[in-house]
């Protein structure tokens, strides 16, 4: 083993911080953008709200000759273009490349991901929502551990998937815990939002989500009753047998089976981030032939360098610290004006093609890849990956994220379609099915291919779960039976 030391003469592509800095301001959200630039608002004095080309009144400004006018001003406004900034960063690097915008996930310069950088969202889940609700009721140190171990053994439908005998033995033998303190312990993680979490199997889940209803529920009792007794029983095609052997009026075996079927058997995958504000980033409207696409002026930052400090500036030798912040002053206003003309050129592209969704709605929709948009505008697939994150648009038809417009593609006879037209197709066939003999999802298959789309069966079961519909027997409406009385 010896120590040796080798030189050796290498290139590699390095972003600089201007590249960094658009490719950041390029997948931020409207919400997140306009709190980026109110911190820049707040720590850098060379930028100030507002636009346009007003002059300061009332302040003398020193004489500055034509060459360092024209090397130091700026038409700084979001909404027109930075000349002397875009002069500086095709002196530096080519924005007009596709390359330029390529590569991996970029690196900041302590090697972390930008992702990192941007403002962190809300990553709580359903056990510490739980633990933040039983802070409230927990009484002593020793039942917080027994309702901590007990959260650790609940699953994402929020079940313990482990018995209370496993976890029992698994505790320390110090804390000395019965079965008895430990099923007092599980009644309180019970307690916790959304109903029916920490249940053990579906029987217990579904009666403590009854057990919550008023009392003077209309068809209570016979639906605790039926979910008790015959739990394995109520998805079978024969309510009427049922009905009988539960020894009940077919009305109010019908009364009951609709609370039965409001209950949720997986309460914690019905649990989600709460939910946030949808602000619209790109507008279209208008008619068929004659649609217009644009930002939404409403949320567009008005900010601008102040012009009154850049000249003031130009006639003196500037210190350090405020020549570099009206650097980075001109570099915020350029990157923005960068983001915008990127965000309304990918919409164009991507509307060009998605007419026939803005003329018909979802079963209009058109497959769409990343790939064609990119090569339609120019740049790379990464670009138009980070341009549609994180942004809506607002269309004739309701709101949408933007990246509802690249479907997957699924063939068909006539031509080609998409998985989101198929969904549309499969929700229009299923809401003018009859409630006595609805649709199974082999017979949606069947009616699809009538119309040129070839899908098999499981995928229709599959686009069916993702819109939360149903299966075709939990569909069927329960016969009324006529009850003649002698």
């Amino acid at each position: 083993m010896e120590a040796k030391l080798r030189l050796h003469i290498g290139q590699q592509q390095v972003m600089t911080p201007q590249l960094l800095q658009s490719i950041r301001l390029l997948q931020l959200s409207s919400l997140e953008l306009e709190q980026e630039v109110r911190m820049a608002l707040e720590k850098n004095v060379m930028l100030e709200e507002g636009e346009g080309e007003e002059e300061p009144e009332g302040v003398e400004v020193p004489a500055v000759d034509a060459d360092t006018a024209a090397s130091d001003s700026t038409a700084a406004e979001v909404t027109g273009c930075d000349l002397a900034a875009a002069d500086k960063v095709e002196g530096d690097f080519d924005w007009s490349s596709a390359e330029s915008w390529s590569g991996g996930e970029p690196m900041d310069e302590d090697g972390e991901p930008i992702e990192a950088r941007t403002p962190a969202r809300n990553a709580d889940d359903l056990r510490m929502r739980a633990l933040a609700q039983l802070r409230l009721v927990v009484s002593d140190e020793r039942e917080e551990r027994l309702v901590s171990a007990l959260i650790e053994h609940i699953d994402d439908n929020g079940y313990l998937e482990t018995s209370l005998a496993e976890i029992l033995q698994q505790l320390p033998s110090d804390w000395k815990v019965g079965m008895a303190e430990l099923e007092a312990a599980l009644r309180l993680v019970q307690s916790v939002e959304p109903t029916g979490f920490g249940a053990r199997d579906l029987r217990e889940c579904l009666l403590l989500q009854l057990d919550e209803l008023p009392s003077r529920t209309p068809g209570l009792k016979l639906a605790r009753r039926l979910v008790r007794d015959f739990l394995e029983r109520l998805g079978s095609g024969d309510p009427a047998q049922l009905a009988a052997d539960a020894d009940c009026w077919p009305d109010n075996f019908a009364l009951a089976m609709r609370l039965v079927r409001a209950l949720d058997p997986r309460p914690g995958s019905t649990v989600r981030e709460p939910a946030q504000a949808v602000v619209p980033d790109v507008l279209v409207s208008g008619a068929a032939n004659a649609w217009k696409v644009e930002l939404n002026a409403a949320i567009l930052p008005r900010v601008r360098v102040n012009r009154l400090y850049e000249r003031l500036m130009a006639g003196r030798a500037p210190h350090r610290g405020m020549r570099d912040q009206l650097a980075e002053a001109r570099w915020l206003v350029h990157g923005l004006e960068m983001r915008h003309e990127t965000l309304v050129k990918t919409a164009r592209a991507v509307f060009l093609r998605q007419c026939e969704f803005l003329r018909r709605g979802e079963e209009g929709m058109a497959p769409l890849t990343l790939r064609e948009v990119a090569q339609q505008i120019g740049m790379h697939e990464s670009t138009v990956c980070r341009v549609v994150a994180n942004k809506y648009v607002q269309t004739p038809w309701g709101i949408y994220p933007m990246k509802a417009f690249f479907p997957s593609q699924i063939a068909r006879t006539e031509g080609e379609t998409s998985g989101t037209a198929v969904k549309a197709m499969i929700r229009r066939l299923i809401d003018a099915e009859s409630p006595v003999a609805p649709l199974c999802d082999g017979a949606v298959a069947a009616l699809l291919a009538r119309r040129g789309v070839r899908v098999a069966r499981r995928t229709v079961a599959k686009y069916r779960e993702a819109m939360k519909i149903p299966p075709a027997l939990a569909r069927t409406a329960p016969p009324r039976i006529a009850v003649i009385q002698a």
